[in-house]
């Protein structure tokens, strides 16, 4: 049987049925990973590396098995001209973990949990809490408990000892460890017993991917769509209310919420008495804007912070009025440099007149923002452009409602529903978050010479995808009133 990671047994605290399946069914609960996903696992790999770096006479386990890797961290504990080891394996128990650093402080042990985020997060304390149950279950001795990560102030050409910084979360780590130290034995149990525990829908169901499979099986109209906060959430399950039908009339919503609710009732469509006017307001000929951004643990180019959000492409569909395109214009920065000067030259040269710049979302107004602050002497043409700028989705949010929509108006629900001729699956990017994957391992030259030009069409391939899926539901808005 499967020993019990970390994830593991986090994961049955929150849910026994889903820490169940990921022990006994692993299959169940395992997909393929995205390019985002792997990107972001490959990050943490480059980030762990360099810890070690800050450390040159720590000793790496790094044996896979977790027999042999459990057997060489003991003999390096045990070896007193070991000051500090890498990846430790331990197992009390079922229960495994590999502890990031340990650095021995005389008879007694430092425990350092790396991170390759530069946020502190309370999540974070579960994660050194387990670690620092298991290590101390093994009857070693704990000095102090601290998080490692990725320091704001860090820029290339720096150490690597500037890339860290260093928290001290020992009080906060102990105490939930002891809170850990009652549950270790019961979730034992529950991941080993031969049935599945059964579900039970709360709050945090919302966001597991197994919900639809799962307590949200067989329910088309689920309460989650009306974005309730979770005391409403509590309400409506203590009167056994789970799909939007069942909401009683005197139920106190938002008027967003209540919305969802009446036309998701009446299976038929909102169109509020603003849309035409807010459609009308448009100045023609108008421009599509969509942009891609990407960020990385380790800068990709100079004097730039850990985490910069970085425009490295734009679309720009032209259209004569709703439907009508007669032009597109496209940019994709040149991924050996920091391009975003020459980015901003042709977008404003590109978007040029007083006529309507239309996105789909706040995130082109506040990037275009960032820019304007990165390049002040630029910034009264990049401030004409967010004055020309009209959200689509805020639009939608505020005038139409689809029952299709599930309680969210993101371009990849209401697209389906309003478009349903138009789709992402042909396309080898299909998403923001590949998009922003694929531009980063561009830039740190991931991709062998002959792949570089089809990547670079696959990413304007899809960014054009954005700007003309906007058209078309800009399109069938207009055929709807």
């Amino acid at each position: 049987m499967r020993n019990i990671t970390k994830q593991m047994f986090l994961n049955t605290l929150a849910c026994p049925s889903f820490g169940w399946l990921m022990r006994m069914k692993r299959e169940e609960v395992t997909r393929k990973l995205t390019k985002g996903e792997r990107f972001r696992i490959e990050q943490g790999m480059e980030v762990g590396r360099r810890v070690r770096e800050v450390y040159p006479d720590g000793i790496l386990v790094d044996e896979r098995d977790m027999t042999s890797a459990i057997e060489r961290t003991k003999s390096l504990m045990n070896d007193p001209n070991v000051f500090v080891i890498f990846e430790g394996a331990f197992l009390v128990d079922s229960l495994a973990v590999r502890v990031d650093i340990l650095r021995r402080e005389d008879d007694i042990w430092h425990i350092i949990e790396v991170k390759s985020g530069v946020n502190d997060k309370e999540e974070f304390i579960d994660d050194m809490a387990y670690t620092a149950l298991i290590f101390n279950l093994s009857n070693y001795k704990i000095s102090k408990i601290s998080l490692m990560l990725i320091s704001r102030d860090f820029r290339l050409g720096m150490a690597n000892d500037n890339l860290f910084v260093e928290i001290d979360h020992t009080e906060e780590v102990i105490g939930r460890m002891l809170q850990f130290t009652t549950y270790y034995s019961e979730i034992e149990q529950i991941t080993r017993a031969s049935t599945k525990p059964e579900a039970k829908l709360q709050f945090t169901c919302k966001k597991c991917p197994l919900f639809k499979d799962c307590v949200g099986k067989d329910i088309k109209n689920h309460i989650f769509d009306t974005r309730l906060s979770q005391p409403k959430f509590k309400d409506l399950l203590s009167q056994g209310i789970v799909q939007i039908e069942d909401i009683p009339d005197n139920f106190t919503l938002t008027e967003n919420q209540l919305r969802v609710k009446n036309y998701v009732k009446s299976n038929s469509l909102f169109v509020g008495d603003k849309l035409r006017n807010e459609l009308n307001a448009i100045v023609w000929p108008a421009y599509y804007l969509d942009f891609e951004t990407t960020q990385t643990a380790i800068p990709l180019y100079p004097d730039m912070p850990p985490y910069t959000s970085i425009v490295t492409q734009y679309s720009i569909h032209k259209c004569s009025a709703p439907g009508n395109v007669i032009d597109h214009f496209e940019f994709l920065a040149d991924e050996t440099k920091d391009d975003r000067r020459e980015l901003v030259k042709h977008l404003i040269k590109e978007q040029e007149g007083e006529s309507s710049i239309i996105t789909y979302s706040g995130f082109e107004k506040t990037t275009i923002n960032n820019l304007a602050r990165r390049f002040p002497d630029i910034s009264g043409e990049l401030n004409s452009l967010i004055n020309r700028i009209v959200d689509l989705e805020a639009i939608i949010r505020k005038n139409f409602y689809h029952p299709d929509f599930h309680g969210s108006t993101s371009i990849k629900r209401t697209l389906p529903a309003l478009v349903p001729e138009m789709s992402y699956e042909g396309l080898e990017i299909r998403n923001g978050d590949e998009a922003m994957a694929t531009f980063a391992c561009l830039a740190q030259g991931k991709y062998g010479n002959s792949e570089v030009e089809t990547i670079k069409n696959h990413l304007l391939e899809y960014c054009k995808q954005d700007t003309l899926a906007m058209v078309k539901l800009h399109r069938q808005l207009v055929e709807y009133i």
